[in-house]
């Protein structure tokens, strides 16, 4: 099957009581319980009027409204439904002309389990991505987000992020994994949980780390495990796959995941079901999933140390977070707001932010990005007793943890300061770049005018 089971009901349509019950019990076995089963075709469309489902299997031979009349209703009314006739084996030829007429496979009686289960995922999936490209057709068509609740807790008027929320938009109600990059603290599970609050998904959001996890522990955390499971197993335990059931699984460091581990979310991926340590009863996965990495995955993949084809699997939509360094218009909105933040937790007045400060924190690479800003302002407005907050305010924060770097990565040896390591990295950016402005401005993430003008800043410097 998918990966995620519908939320919108799948609709049987048959006279024959048997072959509505043998229907309810293949969609059992497959995990799908939401259906509606109709046995007097008059009813058909009343069905659909009410309410929306996500497709329709219809016998065609049957008293009243026959199946060619009803599949004629739905191409017409609701193109968006897919629709799957049922036929004796008699009425092959009439089958694949239904199929010119729009419905999008057939099955021939006695019905096949396996036939169907196979059926219907392709069916549902043809739903998904007739309703993914709508939706991409639609934000294309549309200027702004359409949404902007569900991306209130990320602070921004960058228009790298405003495309990122667009896109997040687009692709919330697919049934497809996303995978976010980007560096450790720059807001990866806010973007998943914005995605989540978009989307249909009627259970939880989950969020497991996986940093830490080895392959038992991460079987474990995911799958849970029954009484007796392993020694120390007292009682039995469910797994974060079932919390997460019909909602988001959001697993965090997927980089770090054991190759052994890999093959087992692999497995989930593919065949939507899993077993718990200890136990041999199949159970259904029918959470979306979303991972999330800082670190490189091409380049794990290349030493080996991740599969490519769970990569392609996780990475169908791919959202990048750019670092806060390629987010400058950011800063004052995000010190602002976080200086109101520390003043409230510690009590204090809101402090005037100067200029001086922002024009220092442009200066700061901001390795640790947004959560670092946020540690940094709570710690200049805690030291702050004038309720100014100016660039000297950053300075016991930069020595200290200048100096932490240099005996955690230097050894005592000299840490070059923040001016050096600039002048470094431009220069070895023109030289990568055969001294061309604009491909070193790229690589350095930043606008060519401001490489010309620290350029000439460095200029300067040297005649004297």
């Amino acid at each position: 099957m998918t990966e995620r089971r519908p939320a919108l009901p799948i609709l049987f349509v048959d006279d024959e009581e048997d072959a509505l019950e043998s229907y309810r019990l293949a969609g059992k076995f497959d995990g799908l319980e939401n259906l509606i089963l109709c046995q007097d075709s008059r009813q058909v469309a009343g069905i659909l009027a009410a309410q929306e489902i996500s497709l329709a299997v219809l016998d065609l031979s049957m008293p009243n409204v026959d199946g060619r009349e009803l599949l004629g209703l739905i191409t017409e009314n609701y193109p968006q439904v897919p629709v799957i006739v049922i036929t004796a084996n008699n009425a092959v030829d009439e089958a694949v002309a239904c199929i010119r007429r729009g419905a999008v496979d057939y099955l021939v009686k006695p019905v096949e389990r396996a036939r169907l289960s196979v059926a219907l995922a392709k069916a549902i999936e043809m739903r998904e991505l007739r309703r993914e490209v709508e939706d991409l057709s639609r934000n294309i068509r549309t200027e702004g987000v359409q949404n902007p609740d569900a991306f209130k807790n990320i602070l921004t008027s960058d228009p790298k992020m405003l495309a990122i929320f667009k896109y997040a938009e687009s692709i919330a109600r697919s049934a497809k994994p996303v995978l976010i990059t980007g560096e450790s603290g720059v807001g990866k599970e806010a973007i998943a949980r914005a995605i989540y609050e978009l989307s249909e998904c009627t259970g939880e959001f989950v969020a497991v780390n996986i940093a830490g996890l080895d392959d038992t522990l991460f079987s474990d955390t995911l799958f849970g495990h029954e009484k007796g499971a392993y020694s120390g197993a007292d009682s039995r335990r469910e797994g974060m796959a079932r919390k997460a059931e019909n909602g988001m699984l959001f697993l965090d460091e997927i980089g770090d995941l054991e190759i052994g581990s890999q093959v087992k979310l692999l497995r989930l991926l593919q065949e939507s079901e899993y077993f718990a340590l200890g136990s041999d009863a199949r159970r259904t996965f029918s959470a979306r999933i979303i991972t999330a990495t800082n670190a490189e995955l091409p380049n794990l993949i290349a030493r080996k140390r991740f599969r490519t084809d769970l990569y392609h699997r996780l990475s169908t939509h791919l959202l990048h977070i750019p670092p806060l360094r390629q987010r400058l218009e950011d800063l004052p909105l995000l010190t602002r707001f976080f200086a109101d933040e520390a003043s409230c937790d510690l009590k204090k007045p809101c402090p005037k932010i100067h200029a001086g400060l922002c024009d220092r924190l442009n200066a700061y690479g901001f390795p640790g990005n947004i959560r670092e800003l946020q540690s940094m302002i709570y710690d200049a407005v805690a030291r702050d007793s004038t309720g100014n907050l100016d660039a000297e305010c950053l300075d016991a924060y930069l020595q200290a943890h200048a100096e932490l770097v240099e005996k955690i990565i230097r050894g005592g040896q000299a840490f070059p300061q923040l001016r050096e390591t600039e002048d470094w990295l431009l220069t070895e950016a023109l030289e990568r770049a055969g001294g061309k402005q604009s491909i070193a401005a790229k690589l350095l993430g930043i606008s060519q005018s401001t490489i010309s003008r620290k350029m000439r800043k460095m200029q300067m410097d040297k005649d004297g």
